[in-house]
């Protein structure tokens, strides 16, 4: 394996989806490229700011959290970014093969209800649909 993808979103899940990601990197010296999306399909705004204006914060946004974790995670190593706009499970398998990953990192939330119904599962879409070998982390919460 020589190129890890690590689909990240703004949740604290990322940072852990990264450090874990770390001991991968060093054992298979691949390269690694964070992935975020930004979720068009249910886009609102209130009427201050454009649909499009919004898509362009949201991606500077993501920017700057790839540039943090980098910057902290990371430690200045070289890795590839990728910041798209779309449906999230369909932009993060489109990159994963046109950078030609050889592995896909993403986490879980662990919703359940009518949260995962009306939301989806980006993580479940991409098992589904991925040609790729994939590493899922959950995001468990100790409740103690």
């Amino acid at each position: 394996m020589k190129k890890i993808l690590i689909a990240i979103d703004d949740s604290p899940i990322a940072e852990k989806l990264v450090s874990t990601t770390i001991e991968l990197y060093k054992q298979l010296h691949a390269e690694i490229a964070l992935v975020s999306v930004v979720d068009t399909q249910f886009l609102t705004t209130d009427g201050g700011i454009t649909p499009g204006e919004m898509v362009n914060v949201m991606k500077n946004d993501f920017k700057k959290r790839h540039e943090l974790l980098i910057s902290e995670i990371l430690k200045g190593k070289k890795i590839w970014t990728f910041v798209e706009q779309g449906k999230p499970f369909e932009e993060i398998l489109k990159v994963a093969d046109e950078w030609e990953a050889d592995l896909i990192v993403l986490g879980t939330h662990g919703r359940t209800g009518l949260s995962h119904l009306l939301m989806g599962s980006v993580a479940e879409k991409v098992i589904r649909h991925s040609t790729k070998p994939l590493f899922v982390i959950p995001n468990k919460i100790n409740s103690k």
